[in-house]
């Protein structure tokens, strides 16, 4: 029997999506925060068009959107929704975790600035 190099790169693609989009639900906390998966197939809307998720590039999502021949990339989460049972969810950025509000009295400033 041959080696079919085709079953490999089939193979291989389904793998490198299944663990970019394992990284995109994980890192963008999508089932926590929004109740939804991404996945291949999931429908999306981005901006006003929709469209279905057909890849992933790294940490980004390959989209086909309606009416379109090529598959665009897209971020996850920016002017992002996703189809859910109750319908759609808008995606949200992440909060910056080293991102803080300052205030003159605030912690961090010398007190000389904040007096």
């Amino acid at each position: 029997m041959p080696y079919d190099d085709d079953h490999e790169d089939d193979y291989l693609t389904r793998r490198r999506q299944a663990h970019e989009l394992d990284y995109i639900n994980t890192y963008y906390r999508l089932p926590e925060r929004l109740g939804v998966r991404g996945t291949i197939g999931s429908r999306i809307r981005w901006t006003d068009r929709e469209g279905t998720i057909v890849d992933t590039a790294g940490t980004y999502l390959q989209v086909l959107l309606d009416g379109d021949t090529e598959p665009v990339t897209r971020h996850t989460t920016s002017n992002m929704a996703y189809w859910a049972p109750t319908g759609w969810v808008q995606a949200t950025r992440l909060p910056d975790p080293y991102a803080t509000q300052l205030s003159p009295t605030g912690p961090g400033l010398p007190k000389h600035l904040g007096a």
